[in-house]
């Protein structure tokens, strides 16, 4: 995982800045959407239609210098699953894929906070490799896999949305009413994507 620790929106923020590859406003909503909202950021620029998934995998690729793998590609093996934990796992759609002894190979999402990954050695005793892969990858290979994701997906939406609701209702936040008018579009946005045409 040597280089994982340096991957943090921050310093991706910083090397699409330096490339150019994203406007900086749009970055700076990105990474407000994350603090504010716990949006996470790649995920805002990608559904956001700022930066493509293979762009965005290929910049952390090439200066993070870690290695890609399309999580389809390989066949999973259960014993990979068993022990590792799920809430991580669907929370950061984080998708296992192997355990030799103690490694565990996973394919992460373009970018996975290091500490989720250090959460995962320390709960499942074992020692992380991770590959990056395409958040919309991950998502489908996590569905078809494990018969309760889509359920818990659907309930982490709604516990979004009243958050959303909440903070829309609180009187004397300024930022209520139009930030209410900003994520209620945006949420239109994501369930367009997610659902297709």
């Amino acid at each position: 995982m040597k280089g994982l620790e340096k991957l943090t929106p921050i310093r991706l923020a910083e090397v699409l800045t330096q490339k150019g590859l994203v406007p900086n406003e749009v970055i700076t909503d990105a990474l407000y959407a994350q603090d504010r909202h716990g949006e996470a950021f790649a995920e805002v620029l990608v559904s956001t239609g700022q930066i493509s998934e293979w762009d965005l995998a290929k910049v952390v690729v090439e200066q993070f210098q870690v290695p890609f793998l399309m999580a389809s590609v390989y066949e999973h093996q259960k014993k990979a699953v068993e022990s590792l934990p799920k809430e991580l796992l669907f929370r950061h759609l984080i998708v296992p894929l192997d355990r030799f002894d103690r490694i565990v190979t996973v394919v992460i999402p373009i970018l996975t906070p290091f500490e989720v990954l250090m959460r995962i050695n320390k709960e499942a005793n074992c020692e992380v490799y991770p590959y990056i892969g395409l958040i919309s990858e991950n998502r489908k290979v996590l569905t078809e896999r494990y018969p309760e994701f889509a359920a818990w997906r659907d309930e982490q939406e709604k516990k979004r949305e009243s958050a959303r609701k909440q903070r829309a209702e609180k009187p004397g936040d300024p930022a209520g009413d139009w930030m209410n008018m900003f994520d209620s579009a945006d949420q239109k946005v994501r369930s367009s994507l997610r659902d297709g045409p």
